[in-house]
């Protein structure tokens, strides 16, 4: 496996916290503490383009590539919609005064994870809100969408929670010993990672699947997936990204600062993209790299 640090994309004022995929493969968007919203394009390295400016810090954010808009979650003021061609804020919805950490659209609606266990559900069309879910005490850290229309909920008290599409839920289980920051679906059962370090396999049922992997010094912030299917990539609280193999989660590759150039702080959010099985970083050190892995 050869990795090679392609490109790094500067301009955030603050830690970068979010990362979305584009309306096209080489388009992805970023945002972060300083409330830029930006667009870049793979083929044009650095050369960013501002889409929107909110006050405060950003967390989470999604892209429809159907409308074109941009959902982002504004901390304390509800979520907006960002046209992106135009970069026009084309509807705010208020929500309660709360910190969004998660934002995905799924079969018409858009779930917003909040802290205090909060979850609100809007209808995508009506850009209405359409149920809120009170999934604990604690705060709402990812979601990840499965086959048939359920959705899984990871949580700050550890729990990986099942919601049906009623919104009823369907399954519940302690999955790490701390908050669960990062959930993705594979064939038939879900990986997660969080604050304990470990990456943990189950089956939908909530049972584990093998050994959790001791993977990181620190938190483990993200979790992705290449265009192939055959490799994960973990992102870092220790600066370092990491390579596995899917299935055996064996160790392949670590990205550090020393031997790759990597970042020097925390890695709080990864994207592996369909454009030349680009693997894009967004860290504390307001920068953005992107690797390209054969």
């Amino acid at each position: 496996m050869k990795i090679d640090r392609i490109d790094t994309f500067a301009g955030h004022r603050g830690a970068v916290y979010a990362l979305s995929t584009g309306a096209e493969s080489h388009l992805f968007f970023s945002a972060g503490s300083d409330g830029w919203v930006v667009q870049w394009n793979l083929l044009k390295p650095d050369l960013g383009k501002v889409v929107a400016q909110i006050s405060g810090s950003i967390y989470a954010m999604a892209y429809d590539d159907i409308s074109g808009i941009l959902w982002v979650g504004q901390n304390f003021e509800g979520v907006h919609g960002i046209l992106v061609s135009d970069q026009s804020r084309v509807f705010s919805i208020q929500l309660p005064q709360l910190a969004i950490y998660s934002v995905e659209i799924m079969d018409g609606q858009v779930w917003v994870g909040h802290q205090d266990g909060l979850i609100t559900v809007i209808d995508q069309a009506a850009q209405a809100i359409k149920k809120r879910i009170k999934s604990g005490e604690a705060n709402v850290r990812c979601f990840c969408k499965i086959p048939g229309g359920n959705m899984a909920v990871g949580s700050s008290d550890g729990y990986i929670r099942i919601f049906k599409p009623d919104f009823s839920l369907e399954n519940a289980w302690l999955a790490h010993t701390n908050s669960v920051f990062s959930i993705l679906f594979h064939v038939d059962c879900l990986i997660s990672v969080g604050r304990d370090a470990h990456i943990r396999k189950w089956n939908l049922n909530g049972e584990a699947i093998g050994e959790g992997v001791p993977a990181h010094i620190y938190s483990i912030n993200s979790i992705v997936i290449s265009p192939c299917g055959q490799y994960l990539a973990t992102g870092s609280m220790d600066k370092t990204i990491k390579i596995w193999e899917v299935g055996s989660l064996k160790l392949l590759k670590v990205l550090d600062y020393a031997r790759y150039g990597g970042h020097k702080n925390s890695i709080n959010r990864l994207i592996w993209t369909s454009f030349q099985d680009l693997l894009v970083s967004g860290s504390d050190d307001k920068n953005i790299s992107v690797w390209k892995i054969d």
